[in-house]
């Protein structure tokens, strides 16, 4: 008499839901932030023109360190409130 072993199945290769999903995530970034990086590449173009590539710099950095500022202080807060 035979003996038989069950092997477990192979697991099914998942590797093209994954790719999917990467491309429509991909596809998702360039969608929602497309037209923001245009305009901050269209002003930065701008600025450079006139010579005053710094000041954009300088800008955009002065506005990073605001919202810093603001966003880290409410998280804190918010965090702390949920775990009341």
């Amino acid at each position: 008499m035979h003996e038989s072993i069950d092997w477990p199945r192979p697991p099914r290769p998942r590797n093209r839901r994954r790719f999917f999903i990467i491309i429509l995530v991909i596809l998702a970034v360039i969608f929602f932030g497309g037209r923001t990086s245009l305009s901050y590449y269209v002003d930065l173009l701008w600025f450079r023109s006139l010579g005053y590539g710094p000041v954009f710099w300088k800008t955009l950095s002065l506005q990073w360190e605001i919202f810093a500022a603001f966003a880290a202080p409410r998280f804190s807060f918010c965090m702390d409130r949920s775990w009341l």
